[in-house]
């Protein structure tokens, strides 16, 4: 078994798992590396073999392009974070209690997991934050949707939407609650780091996660609230 700590991946991200031999694995930690340094645009096959030492064509025989290379990426980043989520937060705290924990470790710049020696999942949440919406973003996105591709933000979305219902039953926009903190939070940290006259920043960026739980508490309370 090449690692102890693996992602359930939709098949329609890749050609072959990456996550089952040595070099799909070197092209996932390489590829993560290379599109942080050079951003996905300027990101190529021919760039990504090169760095790893390996033919272009064995790159092609796991993915089919580097949209669905992003799309992987993409899928196996809310995978991790739904994974945290279930983990970390305390089944026997209340529900608001838990989707504040669960909204915090969304917001929260987070540290390179070391069960997932091949990842680096600080410079992966960064892509995410810059890239990731490209995997949304596209003429294919009902076709890509169909296939199963995006499961795992679905169910990450799902799980907090549970608990606000537990906790306000009459909110009317859970979904759209969640996703706006989720991409909004997103977009701040990238404004904190390159337009800060766009944001409120803060020097740890503390004041994104105090605004978006600010932002939850009163939307929630719109219609009454309770500590379930």
């Amino acid at each position: 078994m090449i690692i102890q700590f693996k992602i359930t991946q939709p098949t329609s991200t890749y050609l072959r798992d990456p996550q089952e031999t040595k070099l799909g694995l070197s092209i996932i930690q390489h590829s993560i590396l290379l599109i942080h340094e050079i951003g996905f645009e300027r990101f190529t096959f021919k760039k990504l073999s090169e760095s790893i030492g390996c033919t272009e064509a064995s790159v092609y025989r796991y993915f089919h392009s580097k949209q669905q290379l992003l799309l992987f990426l993409f899928s196996w980043y809310w995978g991790w974070m739904n994974y945290r989520i279930q983990h970390e937060i305390d089944p026997s705290n209340s529900s608001l209690e838990r989707l504040k924990k669960g909204i915090s470790l969304l917001i929260e710049r987070t540290t390179d997991d070391q069960r997932t020696p091949f990842i680096n999942e600080a410079k992966l949440q960064e892509i995410i934050e810059q890239e990731g919406v490209k995997s949304l973003l596209t003429k294919e996105v009902d076709s890509i949707n169909k296939t199963g591709a995006f499961e795992n933000y679905k169910q990450l979305v799902g799980y907090l939407v549970e608990l606000i219902h537990a906790i306000n039953p009459d909110y009317a926009y859970p979904n759209m609650l969640i996703t706006t903190i989720i991409e909004g939070a997103h977009l701040q940290h990238f404004f904190a780091d390159h337009l800060p006259r766009l944001t409120n920043r803060s020097e740890n960026h503390e004041s994104i996660g105090s605004f978006y739980l600010n932002l939850l508490t009163a939307s929630l309370q719109s219609n009454g609230i309770s500590n379930q």
